[in-house]
């Protein structure tokens, strides 16, 4: 007989990371990060029944509690929708503080995801001069593409566009 820890290969400990620091992940982007296994959806439904994690069916979320399936932050998970669509194999990827959504590494090179709320391009065209710039490469997720024009954040690889099925659309730096 197979114990747990064989049958799921430390998975639950990497559900469990990504949940407490995303707080809240499409069901599918789950699915899509660890391959999409029968052994995951396993994994996920004994999770739910222990209460270590919350699965808001109707919205098709996975939470770390109740709470972040009601107000779910949507530019996290529009970053980790372009992090699931990085062609490179990525080594590290964590959270970060507003405006950066998300961080990770991916060979030998830095970068940074970033959200643009519509109307708030100003305000993160402002906090993103305000932090030293060192080498890193960022993503800049929009509501739509126009947003673009008014920003002027340095260091730009792509401007992403996401929609609600978690396609991304890249577009080059204007």
């Amino acid at each position: 007989m197979k114990t747990r820890d064989q049958i799921y290969h430390r998975e639950g400990e990497k559900l469990l990371r990504f949940l407490t620091t995303y707080h809240a992940l499409k069901y599918e982007q789950v699915m899509k990060m660890f391959g999409n296994q029968d052994s995951i959806k396993s994994l996920i439904t004994s999770l739910v029944k222990q209460g270590r994690i919350y699965h808001d069916k109707e919205a098709g979320l996975l939470c770390d509690s109740p709470e972040a399936a009601k107000n779910p932050d949507r530019g996290t998970i529009a970053a980790f929708w372009v992090l699931l669509d990085f062609e490179k194999p990525i080594v590290f990827h964590t959270s970060g503080d507003f405006p950066v959504k998300l961080h990770f590494f991916s060979e030998n090179e830095e970068y940074e995801i970033l959200y643009v709320p519509l109307e708030q391009e100003i305000l993160v065209d402002h906090v993103m001069k305000s932090i030293p710039r060192h080498d890193v490469l960022r993503l800049v997720v929009l509501e739509n593409i126009q947003q673009a024009a008014k920003l002027s954040i340095e260091g730009v690889l792509a401007f992403c566009v996401v929609d609600d099925s978690g396609s991304v659309s890249y577009y080059g730096r204007r």
